[in-house]
């Protein structure tokens, strides 16, 4: 039979495995192994090391970066409890006028008949008013080494605004400190302004504890009561003039949704800013507000705490804020081979223009707590 000019021959090498010398049969290799460390450059195939001597920022192609940041968390009420104006630019005092009223109606002298020989003059005085402004003033100083440094970190803010909202967290907590409570001896805010506003002690004799622990619902219910009273006495009952906020201890706030009414299904702190003496007089279903401040747990006449009650309207209790903070300039600072930029902002003190001596009756009251 023909092998139609084919010849059989005989294989004596396996190019696939004898080209691999027999030390190295078996093994399995890398890219870099395969191509070596300038084909992994080249190709991106490589760890990435970022490092910041101030941030300390360290991350690999193998880790999850969260780009978000955790700052520190802050909280405000002043912006609750107090009614703000801006505006009016650098100032160094916030002035107002007060208006004294004279040869208004008594009993006998006003009264005119067929025999009235007597016409009463009725007169008016104006008092100028003044209260400090007191100017915020802050800074940072941004490095241009560290500058260049974070453009290599790609997070969710940029390193201004993590400067800038330390400032505004700054400014808030001060303004906060002036509205409350005060900057320093020569100041006074909502909070001890003794020598304006009338205190009225609160007799809680036989309490367990603080403030009315120990106390019965109806005794709770009839002190609020008489604060109204007191007003719509003080007042020749005059309903506009009625406290809507009733600021208390935080032991107090939390008293008063201890206890719970079986009958009325409700705390009673919600019974009482729906069913008071003032709504009642006012013919108005409008709640009253009774919320808690910290700053007043340990203020008072003995220090046992403090209620304080007026009513939250711009006309009777307000804080000016001429030259809301923000950025003033930014500028090189060659010594320190820096960028400072600068910020500012003037805040005045609480303005109680109804509030005039501890002696008279005013819109905002104190009640101290003696045990």
């Amino acid at each position: 039979m023909s092998n139609l000019g084919f010849k059989p021959t005989t294989v004596e090498a396996n190019f696939f495995v004898d080209s691999i010398s027999a030390s190295q049969r078996g093994k399995t290799f890398s890219l870099r192994d395969s191509f070596g460390p300038r084909y992994m450059k080249s190709a991106g195939i490589t760890d990435a090391k970022v490092h910041d001597a101030n941030f300390a920022f360290l991350t690999t192609t193998l880790a999850k970066l969260h780009k978000t940041l955790y700052e520190p968390q802050y909280y405000i009420t002043w912006n609750k409890d107090i009614p703000v104006e801006t505006g009016g630019g650098f100032v160094d005092y916030v002035e107002y006028y007060t208006v004294d009223w004279a040869g208004i109606m008594s009993e006998f002298r006003n009264v005119v008949g067929n025999n009235a020989n007597y016409i009463p003059r009725i007169n008016a005085g104006m008092n100028q008013k003044r209260v400090n402004v007191f100017t915020f003033e802050i800074a940072y100083d941004l490095r241009f080494v560290e500058l260049e440094k974070m453009k290599k970190l790609q997070l969710q803010k940029s390193i201004q605004e993590i400067y800038q909202n330390a400032i505004v967290a700054e400014w808030d907590l001060f303004v906060q400190k002036i509205a409350y409570t005060g900057l320093n001896a020569g100041s006074s805010g909502l909070f001890n302004s003794d020598d304006k506003v009338m205190v009225t002690t609160i007799d809680n004799t036989g309490t367990t504890g603080k403030g009315f622990d120990g106390l019965t619902d109806d005794q709770v219910v009839a002190f609020f009561n008489g604060i109204f009273q007191a007003y719509l006495d003080n007042s020749g009952m005059n309903i506009t003039l009625l406290p809507d906020t009733i600021l208390v201890p935080t032991f107090v706030g939390r008293d008063l949704v201890d206890r719970f009414s079986p009958l009325y299904t409700d705390t009673l702190r919600n019974f009482i800013v729906k069913h008071n003496l003032g709504n009642a007089e006012a013919e108005t279903d409008k709640p009253i507000r009774i919320v808690s401040r910290v700053a007043l747990n340990d203020l008072g006449t003995t220090g046992k705490g403090r209620i304080v009650a007026y009513r939250n309207d711009k006309t009777f209790v307000r804080i000016d804020i001429p030259y809301p903070m923000q950025h003033y300039v930014t500028l090189p600072n060659i010594d320190k081979m820096s960028y400072t930029s600068a910020f500012v902002g003037q805040v005045s003190e609480v303005q109680m223009p109804y509030n005039t001596s501890a002696s008279e009756f005013g819109i905002v009251t104190y009640w101290d707590f003696m045990e």
